[in-house]
């Protein structure tokens, strides 16, 4: 392959890890669609929430910096969320204390939009 396809293969990764981590995020709402979306849903934030409390990286990190490197290009150091949000004013935060905090937050606001669904449902 060459550098143009490791490239398109890199931006496809990350897009694809961004879309995972939006669903995690903001996925509660496609509960309503059936069961098979919320257990969907349900794993999706299962996941994310570990690897971030337990300090993990995800397996599409690593694999997103081999093809940026096999691009030509250079990969980051840390996570993805912590690279992708040092740009919005998080800058400093140690990858740990940002991984723990991205992982309540998700669980809290999935809590909160499902309790919302199920009482408005």
């Amino acid at each position: 392959m060459e550098r143009t396809g490791y490239r398109f293969a890199a931006d496809a990764i990350k897009w694809f890890h961004a879309v995972f981590v939006l669903f995690a995020l903001l996925g509660a709402p496609v509960a309503l669609l059936g069961t098979g979306w919320m257990v969907l849903h349900l794993a999706v934030l299962a996941w994310a929430a570990g690897i971030n409390f337990g300090g993990c990286t995800c397996p599409l990190t690593p694999l997103e910096n081999r093809f940026r490197a096999a691009a030509g290009e250079s990969g980051y150091a840390g996570g993805f969320i912590q690279h992708y949000l040092e740009r919005s004013g998080l800058q400093g935060m140690p990858r740990r204390q940002l991984e723990v905090r991205v992982a309540w937050v998700l669980l809290a606001w999935n809590a909160a939009l499902y309790l919302a669904l199920f009482a408005l449902g």
